[in-house]
């Protein structure tokens, strides 16, 4: 039984090491996407804020190449912002295969720890017995010794 519960404990810490590392993983993938999401935001408040401008200096009179260059560049934000939320959208579902993965793993995990626990108590369950049954035999033995000695008392 002992060689099985180092077996058992051997594999919960190499599951439990591989949840850990599964575990990093997905808080590696939870900061990318919050970093991915700021950076859309900017960049979404940055052609926002552009488009103000733009619309300040039309209000005053903007010349027509001043103009294009305005409008070339808030293409490219947008062009930005489309592959920004391409990314954002690739790190979410990165996010959700990290997380199933993680949850997998700390199934496995969990269904190790119990196994243990099991063994543990059944190995205390014999242990008990054993204990009771030694127990039983000592006041057994003892009842015995007295009724003989109170035997040879009343001779």
């Amino acid at each position: 039984m002992a060689k099985v519960n180092k077996q058992l404990e051997l594999l919960l810490r190499i599951e439990s090491e591989k949840e850990q590392q599964f575990a990093t993983e997905l808080q590696s993938a939870q900061s990318f996407l919050q970093a991915g999401q700021t950076k859309l935001k900017q960049v979404q408040s940055y052609k926002l804020e552009y488009l103000k401008r733009m619309q300040a200096m039309g209000d005053q009179g903007v010349l027509g190449g001043n103009y294009q260059h305005f409008q070339r560049f808030i293409v490219q934000l947008e062009a930005g912002i489309k592959k920004q939320i391409e990314v954002t959208e690739t790190s979410k579902q990165v996010l959700q295969q990290r997380k199933s993965v993680w949850l997998e793993q700390s199934k496995k995990v969990k269904a190790v720890q119990t196994l243990i626990d099991k063994k543990r108590n059944q190995i205390q369950m014999v242990m008990d017995k054993e204990e009771q049954s030694i127990s039983d035999e000592f006041a057994s033995q003892k009842f015995i010794r007295n009724k003989i000695a109170a035997a040879n008392q009343v001779s």
